[in-house]
């Protein structure tokens, strides 16, 4: 029975949704953009918890989720695999132990534990980081995909991920190579992994080192500039100059400095 003072039921109507809201873990709003995630992931992370404790759905369909969602199925698609590929969501294969089926459901356990991880960073001093890898990744994937103009591919991923666990690159360095690709107008990895390959076969360990090595190409190609211009341009360390694109190279700069959070070592 309606209240005098609400003839239509509205207000009780919205006590009741109110009181009937879902707990959003406080952290996950708070830094969900310093982890990596962007508003529309946010989005999906929490219809993906209010579906497996309000609905007990533990795997929707990209259809199902696109219902709630103002996104496509291919871009919720294309999320997921992004959040996997960033190390904040996983997929598992498990089997029921009461019906004896395998079953398939998402994991947000590594979300969870990514901000715990930053909790711990923030509140406790001095402690180990064995998770220093994820965190590196995570910067650059979100540099490279910024400059690419698009969300890097399970390949491109890969890439990156071997340059940092396999080959040992250091996060400025895979920086200064995209840098270098930037400023030549080739945007592909293949052409940055030439680049670090190189600096590698030269030795180079620093900040300090590259710029010496820079000056030196330089140096050397001085002689004939003009006409091998074209060619110097699709070789490894190659830095443009004056004939470059001032205003690109400053704004990769930027993005450069606000990504590595002023921490690139210095030479």
């Amino acid at each position: 029975m309606s209240q005098s003072g609400d003839p239509t039921g509205v207000g009780a109507v919205a006590r009741l949704l109110q009181e009937s809201a879902m707990a959003i873990p406080v952290y996950l709003l708070a830094w969900y953009k310093e982890i990596g995630m962007y508003d529309q992931e946010l989005a999906l992370i929490l219809h993906l918890v209010y579906m497996k404790e309000r609905e007990n759905t533990i795997f929707p369909t990209y259809a199902e989720l696109a219902r709630r969602m103002t996104a496509t199925e291919d871009e919720i698609a294309g999320m997921v695999q992004r959040l996997i590929g960033h190390g904040l969501l996983d997929l598992q294969h498990r089997l029921d132990e009461h019906t004896g089926t395998w079953q398939d459901s998402y994991d947000l356990s590594p979300l969870f534990m990514r901000l715990a991880r930053l909790w711990l960073e923030r509140h406790v001093e001095q402690l180990p980081r064995p998770w220093a890898t994820a965190d590196v990744a995570s910067r650059l994937f979100r540099l490279f995909e910024e400059e690419f103009g698009r969300p890097l591919s399970a390949i491109e991923i890969e890439q990156l991920i071997q340059w940092i666990d396999q080959d040992a690159y250091p996060e400025w360095m895979i920086q200064e190579a995209l840098r270098e690709a930037v400023l030549s107008g080739t945007l592909s990895l293949r052409y940055i992994d030439r680049i670090l390959l190189e600096w590698q076969k030269k030795n180079i360990r620093s900040p300090r080192e590259l710029h010496l090595h820079r000056q030196q190409f330089q140096q050397r190609r001085r002689p004939g500039r003009e006409g091998a211009k074209t060619a110097r341009k699709a070789e490894p360390g190659f830095v443009p100059g004056e004939d470059s694109n001032q205003s690109k190279y400053e704004a990769f700069y930027k993005l450069y400095k606000r990504d590595t959070h002023d921490s690139t070592p210095q030479g």
